[in-house]
């Protein structure tokens, strides 16, 4: 039986944030997130932002940014805590500038010293949203990732349908600039009734950074052209006073998890249909085709009225699950996943720019370059049905870099012969005292 749109109940126990999802006895109330139940008396000191700071350099240390940070660390640190005690905090001017792949989109990059402080406020806020979020939210969660995803949603579809035996339709909604439409007021609101009263300098910093205007004062960089190509929904120079956060901070992917929870509690809890996010791409499997069209109101009404979103006109379809589904970069169909086009069409044109190269001094240069570049398509491609697409991938390799590397048997990974590795160059120099 259809819900109808003015009887939907949602409720959140508000003494450990379980879902309610009894109908009969909710009496159709809605509460989009839970009440102020994370309390802490956690203050931040030396010592939690150092932590901070070192899950900030994780796989980032050898940028510049971090290793002049790191000169002064212990200062940096000091000064940083100072300020946020003082209540003096204020973020620098980030830098922004416009990618072109996968699509244009702008991106903001904070400096290292806030990129300090949005990981320290990362390892207070994680544990908190696990307790809060569904399990099929799978962006920004340690253990999930969209490998995670995709074997989620295909098991979704083997258990809805019976083992493929019984019709199954796959639902797929998008959210219409999702990062670039939300209001900072009504976040940063729900972010503070999140975290509760405990932690002052975390009520202090999600205020700080979440109701800033990083556009004011931040420093354009790289090719300012591309700007030209960026609709104004998808940029916060345009998307209007009061509007947007940030592509590119850690913090605000956390924030965006936390802002669409109450949708996700919904359409699971309530509405009880199989379902999986990853950011703002939308994945519900059902075996009823009418009841699956019926709650798309509901869905709809309730990111409005909870988020202030709407979904993407031209980003939806329900079809039969044999038609597959394209979900965070793959194919998902019966029995096996493939991997998207645009990710095959993009790893033959990182060969292709690697074969422009004809000067064998260039390729003892770049070799080990190439074979990190390849290795990373081929590390996405070993997790999808795609054994045919390896090997046309190492084949469309030339000549002239096949002296310098080795192929796996099974077409996942290509190395640096040894006698060319760069690696291996220095550590013979350092075993003849030359370095």
């Amino acid at each position: 039986m259809s819900p109808e749109i003015e009887n939907t109940a949602f409720v959140v126990n508000l003494n450990n944030g379980n879902v309610n999802n009894n109908n009969q006895n909710n009496n159709n109330y809605v509460r989009a997130v839970s009440d102020c139940h994370h309390e802490t008396n956690d203050a931040i000191d030396l010592a939690s932002l150092y932590r901070g700071y070192l899950d900030c350099r994780r796989n980032k240390a050898r940028t510049l940014s971090a290793s002049e940070f790191e000169v002064e660390q212990e200062h940096q640190l000091i000064e940083l805590l100072n300020e946020i005690e003082h209540r003096a905090y204020t973020p620098l001017p980030a830098k922004a500038f416009v990618i072109t792949k996968p699509d244009y989109r702008e991106i903001f990059a904070s400096a290292f010293r806030d990129r300090v402080v949005q990981h320290w406020m990362r390892l207070y806020l994680e544990p908190m949203l696990e307790e809060q979020l569904v399990t099929s939210v799978f962006s920004c969660r340690k253990g999930k990732g969209t490998f995670a995803a995709q074997q989620y949603v295909a098991q979704m579809i083997h258990d809805v349908s019976e083992g493929y035996t019984r019709d199954c339709w796959v639902m797929k909604l998008d959210l219409k600039g999702f990062y670039m439409s939300i209001d900072r007021r009504l976040v940063t609101d729900r972010a503070l009734c999140f975290v509760g009263d405990g932690n002052s300098a975390l009520r202090y910093l999600l205020g700080v950074m979440l109701g800033r205007s990083p556009e004011v004062d931040c420093i354009r960089c790289g090719d300012t052209n591309l700007w030209q190509f960026l609709p104004p929904h998808k940029s916060l120079f345009t998307c209007g006073d009061g509007k947007g956060l940030t592509i590119g901070d850690v913090l605000i992917q956390h924030i965006a998890n936390l802002l669409l929870d109450p949708i996700d509690h919904y359409i699971k809890d309530v509405l009880g249909l199989g379902y999986a996010r990853y950011v703002d791409d939308m994945v519900i499997v059902g075996s009823d085709k009418k009841y699956m069209l019926s709650c798309v109101p509901l869905i709809r009404q309730m990111l409005a009225t909870e988020a202030g979103l709407t979904l993407h006109p031209r980003k939806f379809y329900l079809q039969h699950y044999t038609k597959g589904v394209k979900f965070v970069g793959a194919v998902i169909r019966p029995w096996r996943t493939y991997i998207s086009n645009r990710t095959v069409n993009n790893a033959f044109g990182c060969i292709r720019r690697f074969n422009a190269i004809r000067s064998d001094s260039l390729r003892r240069k770049y070799i080990d370059r190439l074979v990190a570049s390849v290795n990373s398509y081929l590390g996405i491609m070993r997790h999808h049905t795609n054994y045919n697409i390896r090997q046309r991938l190492i084949a469309a390799i030339d000549d002239g870099w096949r002296k310098y590397i080795t192929i796996a048997g099974d077409y996942t990974k290509i190395n640096v012969r040894k006698q060319y590795s760069r690696r291996e160059q220095i550590r013979r120099l350092v075993k003849r005292g030359k370095i």
